[in-house]
């Protein structure tokens, strides 16, 4: 990897891991804390990371950020051209639930076990077009729908499950970090490092209390500009399945 573009690297990973849906957009915007919520206190320190040059910053940040089990991740972005609006909470053992909005329609999944759950609102039926789209709303409406994880339907989804596969990208390497002043982050102290490529300018914001995880990213210029949040490290994911009439799609052909 090049020495300027570990965080170019991150952002599109992240994007690229999102939109393997099959859905253009997705993001985020708070299912989770509510506002104003204190983050949880982290029991390991991170003594001094202020002290460290821009490079050993991002590289600690990612090594810690990559080591949690869980973490939610909040999207805001364009993506392809189209606003993509993603929020998930996901662990490493595949457990995941949240929301993406694509089209300005919105899809809800939840993922326990083996099997995902998937809400589709009346904004994603109409985006799909023609007679299929038309057929699915009459057919499924507003219900929730379920489907084996790895399957057809469901499989590109729940990619977006294993919070090791979305941290996948998320490797230390050689770079020109540059070393920004403090900030914070929802109340959360933290120091900014940046980069930069052709027109566009990357800045990660890292926790400087508790460990140093990756907090936020904000990328501004280019053709892709938006803002990557994250948080509820290591916290239950606490994926539940939805109750009521729900539409098995693994069985509706047969």
């Amino acid at each position: 990897m090049r020495s300027t573009t570990i965080l170019a690297a991150l952002c599109a990973a992240t994007a690229l891991t999102l939109t393997a849906c099959g859905t253009d957009g997705t993001g985020p915007h708070k299912d989770a804390p509510a506002k104003g919520s204190a983050p949880a206190k982290e029991t390991t320190s991170a003594p001094g990371i202020e002290a460290l040059t821009g490079p050993q910053i991002i590289n600690r940040a990612l090594k810690t950020t990559k080591s949690a089990t869980s973490l939610t991740i909040d999207m805001d972005a364009i993506i392809d051209g189209a606003p993509m609006k993603y929020h998930m909470s996901s662990d490493n053992k595949g457990e995941c639930t949240g929301r993406m909005t694509v089209d300005g329609g919105t899809v809800r999944l939840i993922k326990t076990g083996h099997t995902a759950y998937m809400k589709y609102d009346a904004a994603f039926w109409r985006s799909q077009g023609g007679k299929d789209g038309e057929a699915a709303a009459k057919l499924i409406g507003d219900r929730w729908t379920k489907a084996d994880a790895s399957g057809a339907d469901a499989k590109d989804l729940t990619a977006m499950c294993d919070s090791d596969q979305l941290l996948a990208g998320f490797s230390a390497a050689d770079n020109a970090a540059r070393k920004g002043g403090p900030a914070t982050v929802d109340g959360r102290p933290a120091i900014t490092v940046t980069e930069s490529e052709g027109d566009e300018t990357y800045t990660a914001y890292i926790a400087t209390e508790g460990k140093p995880y990756l907090l936020k990213l904000v990328t501004k210029g280019g053709k892709e500009p938006g803002t990557l949040r994250l948080g509820d490290f290591d916290r239950p994911v606490g994926a539940k399945a939805p109750t009521g009439d729900i539409v098995d799609l693994d069985t509706l052909g047969d």
